[in-house]
């Protein structure tokens, strides 16, 4: 089959998170760059300042998102050479 893709996500936002959750780790070598493991899943972040919602049932971590991600490295990116 060869050598699968590397594909390099950065961020852990909206899109990031759901392409993650859906890629397929036998077809590609994900890498998830962002300065945050986890994502957050903003609309409840009102109930939580009130306490309506626990702050901890609304953030996933990147990792359990796809747990065959190849790598996540926690910086920012300053650039991009394509």
């Amino acid at each position: 089959k060869g050598e699968r893709k590397t594909v390099v996500v950065l961020g852990t936002g909206w899109a990031s998170h759901a392409f993650v959750k859906l890629a397929s780790t036998y077809d590609l070598r994900i890498v998830v760059v962002s300065p945050v493991n986890h994502f957050v899943f903003t609309p409840m972040l009102a109930s939580a300042a009130v306490g309506t919602v626990e702050y901890r049932s609304m953030t996933e971590p990147i990792r359990c998102t796809n747990p065959y991600i190849d790598n996540f490295v926690e910086g920012r990116a300053i650039g991009v050479d394509v």
